[in-house]
């Protein structure tokens, strides 16, 4: 195998796919990308097995072939090299890569001990406008759990919405829930007749392409959902696990409600945090009439209180939260004001926008005990 090709061609699409490499080493080949030449086209392929991305490109082909090399020294290599073309050639069993007065040489493992992944062709595909797709990743994932031990939490499930045509991403780690729901299309529209659950990094990698482009196809086809976006196929597998009952944890008789600003709730939660104990991270809430003041205290770092105003009339209630799960929501929100529906100090808090536009759109945080 030979080719040379553009370095920025080169950096871009190699960027792509170094969220997916296995770089733990539970099997070598995981670590390494599938690079393929044929006529005037190199294609790379990087999967751990449960997500997968593979992406083309121009390039002058002068001998086809495939083989395989480390995803991460590919990628940090080829930035390196100060050349606005490089060359890629095998080597026994190594790959070399030069421009300019540079040359590196790699280990390979052969093309034929990559797993297989067919890849299939656009069928019953359906196009979608990346905007409103990344909206409603934006707004769930960073709630679904980073503990890959709790299987079906380290996940997004994706299901239908209340309206038809409409698509909903919930995710918790059991602490919070974020749930969002978007007009982009109906699972059926993409080959699908239940809700499927992603795992995280698949869904952390679909999300990285949307960036890249206006428009994506989404489909699904045995266990894989597929997502097409110009010269770009991402690829996820369907964990066959419950989702839990996420329903049964949104409140719904709440009685006491406050309308705040987002930036100066954020704002006040990141001053007071600062002596909160590294590992709880415990703030607490204080409402009372036009007012909520938040403190917090350790033994170790002193003490941090602020008071700012919000809409609120009712009996004064204290709750303590973890601040880095409220800090996470308002950061994530779009809207200039938040919704806080609170029961007793020990229920779950529901918090959405103040807006008819956004009301689609909601988390649920629960408290700390005091």
């Amino acid at each position: 195998m030979k080719f040379t090709a553009k370095k920025d061609d080169l950096v871009r699409e190699l960027g792509k796919i170094q969220g997916v490499s296995e770089r733990r080493q539970t099997m070598m080949i995981l670590s390494n990308t599938l690079i393929s030449a044929e006529s005037g086209k190199v294609s790379f392929l990087a999967t751990n097995m449960e997500t997968g991305i593979q992406t083309n490109f121009d390039a002058d082909v002068i001998e086809k072939g495939k083989t395989t090399a480390n995803t991460r020294n590919l990628y940090e290599i080829v930035k390196r090299i100060n050349s606005d073309i490089i060359e890629f050639d095998t080597d026994e069993n190594n790959l070399k890569i030069s421009g300019a007065r540079a040359e590196a040489k790699i280990p390979t493992i052969a093309a034929a001990d990559f797993p297989k992944m067919n890849i299939p062709e656009k069928k019953n595909s359906t196009v979608l406008e990346t905007s409103k797709l990344a909206d409603m990743l934006d707004r769930v994932i960073f709630c679904s759990s980073t503990d890959e031990t709790k299987y079906n939490l380290n996940s997004v499930y994706i299901d239908n919405g209340a309206n038809k045509g409409w698509l909903r991403a919930v995710s918790t780690d059991g602490h919070r829930l974020g749930v969002s729901e978007q007009a982009i299309c109906a699972l059926e529209d993409i080959g699908v007749s239940k809700g499927i659950l992603l795992p995280r990094r698949g869904a952390t990698e679909l999300r990285k392409i949307i960036d890249t482009t206006d428009k994506v196809s989404l489909m699904y086809d045995a266990g894989y959902i597929y997502m097409y976006a110009d010269n770009t196929v991402v690829f996820a597998k369907e964990m066959e696990l419950d989702y839990p009952d996420y329903t049964r944890v949104i409140p719904s008789k709440n009685d006491k409600t406050f309308r705040v600003k987002r930036q100066d709730m954020l704002t006040a939660l990141d001053f007071v945090s600062l002596v909160s104990n590294v590992k709880s991270k415990t703030v607490s809430l204080s409402l009372s009439d036009g007012a909520l003041i938040l403190s917090s205290r350790s033994p170790e770092n002193g003490e941090t209180v602020q008071e700012i105003e919000v809409d609120y009339s009712k009996d004064q209630i204290e709750i303590r939260f973890n601040s880095r799960y409220l800090m996470d929501i308002l950061a994530t929100s779009k809207e200039d004001i938040l919704v806080f529906e609170v029961g007793d100090p020990l229920s779950p808090v529901l918090i959405k926008p103040d807006s008819a536009e956004s009301n689609n759109n909601l988390y649920v945080v629960m408290p700390m005990r005091l």
